[in-house]
């Protein structure tokens, strides 16, 4: 009698709990919709996960901007060149008005590399910009002179390689090639900056 009874007992919890069971997977059973908005919600983490792995490569951006800065400067150079002969004028910022020391560079920026740089040799020297030992320079670096060694600032040229630079010199002269050997610049020299790299 023991015995039956506890085996109408075990019966009967088990029905029970399968019953239970049965219930609780009809229930958690996805709706349609519930599930597609699961499969869409899925999709938001794995494409944050995406986004994530982008930003996380950093080397590789870094090496194309640095391509990019190079070819701007060569570009900068380049337009440099052709500028030759061009009319000193002061103030001036234009092929058909010439240019001053200052405004040759702010076209050049502005045209081949897209920056803007500030207007006056002063400005360029305190805009933050990278500043350049004399055995560092590369093509594309401002090179700053004052007169003879003395007083402030007043010229700026850019520099194009091999101790040359091109620059708008004066009144009355025209864009040009000088050498930093020469004893004039030699003397004039003061600093460097880098804007683009």
């Amino acid at each position: 009698m023991r015995f039956l009874t506890l085996l109408s007992t075990s019966l009967l919890l088990a029905l029970t709990v399968s019953h239970a069971e049965a219930h609780e997977l009809k229930r958690a059973a996805p709706h349609k919709a519930t599930s597609g908005l699961f499969r869409a919600s899925h999709a938001k983490i794995v494409n944050r996960n995406n986004v994530r792995l982008h930003l996380e490569q950093k080397h590789p951006l870094r090496s194309g901007v640095h391509k990019t800065a190079v070819a701007s400067n060569s570009r900068v150079v380049a337009r440099a060149r052709q500028l030759i002969g061009i009319p000193y004028r002061h103030g001036g910022t234009t092929v058909a008005n010439g240019f001053d020391c200052s405004g040759l560079l702010v076209y050049l920026f502005r045209t081949e590399a897209g920056m803007k740089l500030p207007r006056t040799t002063g400005e360029m020297i305190q805009s933050g910009s990278q500043r350049v030992g004399r055995e560092e320079l590369k093509p594309g670096d401002a090179v700053f002179f004052n007169r003879n060694g003395r007083g402030n600032v007043s010229h700026v040229g850019l520099y194009i390689g091999n101790n040359q630079f091109i620059h708008a010199p004066s009144t009355g002269g025209r864009i040009r090639q000088d050498s930093l050997d020469d004893r004039y610049w030699e003397r004039s020299y003061t600093t460097a900056r880098r804007f683009n790299g």
